[in-house]
């Protein structure tokens, strides 16, 4: 089972997952505007945060691990919530058609095809020393508004203390495997939530890569935020979730 926090105790449960490079702890600003209701849990994906130690890094087998703990939990209506490279977790899953899954939200997701990384941005994931210096460049890069001094801090300290094998193989595979085709057009309530500034997986390429592998998504852009919206805005974000899971996407 994965590493998580797990709050709350309503239903169905927001299992969340975080964007490359950091943490459960991204969601800890988000899930007290929601674990009166709801049950939050948070997972730490292999390589990163409490999981840092552990292997199996492909999108897959990560897709596997997820899986294995929601059912480790028990969980049986879950609103899977992936963010960034995570959301091509999510997807992924969701194909699987998992009797448990009642609804998608993606956030920055990565496509379920191959991500379109710069080069510049690509060399510098690749290049990354897991210093301070390199870990601060990483989030400033990522964001439009700035986070509280806790979660920059908790943001700038996962980077750092992230499995270099695991930072090394999104850039390298995971951003460039291909799972289009058996992901095909994922009929599940769903949301993409992203923000106007995201200057990694922005407006454009989620209608581009994103928005036709879902049945009828619900589009919502953030005007002046950019990827880390768990961060930058996560009281507005736990209101578009629960304004989602209440009303439905359609």
């Amino acid at each position: 089972m994965l590493p998580l926090i797990d709050r709350g105790e309503g239903s169905p449960a927001f299992v969340m997952m975080h964007f490359f490079g950091n943490s459960h702890r991204e969601w800890l600003e988000v899930i007290p505007h929601l674990e009166a209701d709801y049950r939050c849990v948070a997972l730490d994906m292999p390589g990163f945060g409490d999981a840092a130690h552990e292997t199996d890094f492909d999108v897959r087998s990560m897709a596997d691990r997820v899986a294995q703990t929601i059912e480790t939990l028990s969980l049986d209506r879950v609103v899977l919530v992936g963010h960034s490279f995570s959301g091509k977790v999510a997807m992924l899953l969701a194909s699987r058609r998992p009797p448990w899954l009642e609804s998608l939200i993606l956030v920055a997701p990565a496509p379920a095809g191959p991500q379109p990384v710069s080069d510049a941005e690509r060399s510098f994931q690749q290049a990354f020393d897991h210093s301070r210096e390199q870990a601060e460049q990483f989030i400033d890069g990522a964001i439009a508004q700035p986070l509280s001094d806790e979660r920059y801090r908790d943001a700038v300290e996962d980077a750092m203390r992230a499995s270099p094998e695991a930072w090394q193989a999104w850039p390298r595979d995971g951003s460039r495997e291909d799972y289009a085709d058996e992901v095909g057009v994922l009929d599940y309530p769903a949301i993409v939530i992203v923000g106007d500034r995201d200057p990694s997986l922005p407006p454009q390429t989620q209608r581009e890569r994103v928005l036709g592998q879902l049945a009828a998504p619900r589009f919502e852009i953030m005007p002046g935020f950019g990827h880390l919206l768990p961060m930058e805005m996560p009281a507005p974000l736990a209101g578009l979730m629960r304004n989602f899971v209440e009303k439905g996407s359609y």
